[in-house]
């Protein structure tokens, strides 16, 4: 089941991942902290999935899957664009939360909540792996990182499987945003 506070989570998130595509010059083709990628290329992958999470839900349309993996999605509004798709998927959320529904996930099936957690990790992790290139001392929003924690620990198995995720590190400081980026492999 998706909780009210789970959905709050994911609007929080969504909302720090919106305010760094409105940030003047943070977006564009510096690298970021995903190797091989610039600031644009990990802001277009976030956008491009909601696509795909969205298009994981029964009325979903697997072409739209495969499309959003190399198409262009910040457009001439990015801020716009991520509202936009990350409304259709809260949508999505919102109308299979007590269902049960399993969701074919390219990595593994998983249910509705734990897809919530994956989407929630790609927009805090991301938002760092883009912040962080101009501030390093970047925070995790702490209802973000405690939710990572505490939730996380079957997403970051599910994606490690297939090495879509590093292995997990040493924290660098006991702090909440350290203990995040250790547990996803980031530090």
């Amino acid at each position: 089941m998706i909780s009210d506070d789970d959905l709050q989570l994911l609007d929080c998130a969504t909302g720090v991942f919106g305010q760094l595509l409105s940030a003047e010059r943070l977006i564009g083709s510096q690298p970021s902290r995903c190797p091989g990628w610039s600031t644009h290329d990990v802001a277009n992958h976030v956008l491009g999935g909601a696509i795909r999470y969205t298009n994981y839900f029964p009325d979903g349309d697997p072409s739209k899957i495969v499309w959003s993996r190399t198409a262009e999605h910040l457009g001439d509004d990015p801020r716009k664009s991520h509202d936009d798709l990350a409304q259709a998927l809260r949508r999505e959320f919102v109308r299979h939360r007590d269902d049960g529904i399993i969701l074919h996930h390219p990595v593994q099936d998983v249910d509705a909540p734990t897809l919530l957690v994956m989407r929630v990790q790609e927009l805090v992790i991301h938002a760092w792996d883009i912040a962080s290139i101009t501030d390093p001392a970047v925070e995790i929003e702490p209802a973000l990182g405690r939710f990572l924690l505490d939730r996380g620990e079957p997403v970051r198995t599910i994606l490690r499987a297939p090495g879509a995720l590093g292995p997990e590190t040493d924290p660098s400081g006991t702090g909440l945003t350290e203990r995040v980026l250790a547990a996803w492999g980031r530090r």
